[in-house]
């Protein structure tokens, strides 16, 4: 047999060219496309269906309402502000209220214990930053607390007769979320009247003293201290390991102050008759610069332990 008009077995089929998939908008007008039609006129064979000459992008997907789009960004905006306004307040209408959840107590007069009732305030077993300042506008006793750890804390205050002092003296404690007192451990500021006294006990921290007019007693350890402005009639000052700047505007009529482990540099104003000066020292450098005189009417007791001590006047 002739084999050689047979044309050649091809070594696979030919391929079929491919189909257009249909636009599911268009599916209902398929039967309707004559050949080189795709659903739109002007497509060629395999064209892919799209949106044909000056159709708009997108034109297929609907868009939400504008209305609506404007209505959610206004209802957003008044929940962020509601929240920016409950963070500002601590989640209460009244900023100065101690609450649950507020990082900052507060104490006013408000609260029944005007500065003037009392003589003395108290700060026992505090530490921290500690600011008690006299303002000569003050007519009661205000301040404001913040826990180092940033926990929810309540300032309050009690008021009562202190025999020592022989004056009302207002005590000044803190207490956590359950009520519980606890020594205030943080930020403590006091704004006071300008004849307030205080008696502190500090363990550890920072304490600034400003304008006191009142008898001052202090009693700090591993502390900072600095005083302004001072003028009480009678002030104890005692610093166990730390430094101390004691500036004051007043002469004190007594003065006693110990230090042991500390730096402190003692800074009185001049008088007419100098002070009447003793000193007790252990291991120390005690540097006394005011003029002395034992017969003077005010009276400086000093005494300093593995400690330096300068006295000077202002």
């Amino acid at each position: 047999m002739d084999h050689a008009d047979v044309p050649p077995k091809p070594a696979r089929p030919p391929a079929i060219p491919p189909t257009s998939p249909q636009h599911p908008d268009h599916a209902e007008h398929s039967d309707h496309a004559g050949p080189g039609h795709s659903g739109h006129p002007g497509a060629g064979p395999g064209a892919p269906a799209g949106p044909g000459p000056g159709a708009t992008p997108g034109a297929g997907r609907r868009r939400p309402p504008r209305t609506a789009l404007i209505a959610g960004a206004l209802a957003a905006a008044v929940v962020v502000a509601l929240l920016l306004a409950h963070a500002v307040d601590g989640g209460d209408g009244d900023p100065d209220a101690p609450h649950h959840g507020a990082a900052t107590a507060r104490l006013t007069g408000a609260d029944g214990f005007p500065g003037d009732a009392a003589g003395l305030v108290v700060l026992d077993g505090v530490s921290g930053r500690v600011q008690v300042t006299a303002d000569r506008d003050a007519h009661e006793v205000t301040g404001s607390f913040h826990r180092q750890d940033g926990a929810f804390a309540s300032l309050r205050g009690t008021l009562a007769h202190d025999p020592s002092s022989g004056t009302d003296a207002l005590t000044v404690h803190c207490a956590d979320a359950s009520g519980t007192e606890e020594p205030c451990a943080g930020d403590l500021y006091l704004t006071v009247p300008p004849r307030t006294g205080l008696r502190l006990r500090q363990t550890s921290g920072e304490t600034t003293l400003s304008g006191l007019g009142g008898d001052v007693s202090v009693d700090a350890s591993s502390v900072r201290l600095s005083t302004f402005g001072l003028h009480p009639a009678h002030a104890a000052v005692t610093v166990f390991s730390g430094s101390a700047d004691l500036g004051f505007t007043g002469a004190p009529t007594s003065l006693d102050l110990h230090a042991t482990s500390a730096s402190v540099a003692l800074r009185l104003p001049r008088t007419a008759d100098g002070y009447a000066v003793t000193t007790a020292a252990a291991s120390a450098d005690v540097q006394v610069g005011v003029e002395r005189d034992p017969a003077a009417a005010h009276h400086v007791a000093l005494t300093v332990t593995s400690a330096s001590l300068s006295v000077q006047n202002t």
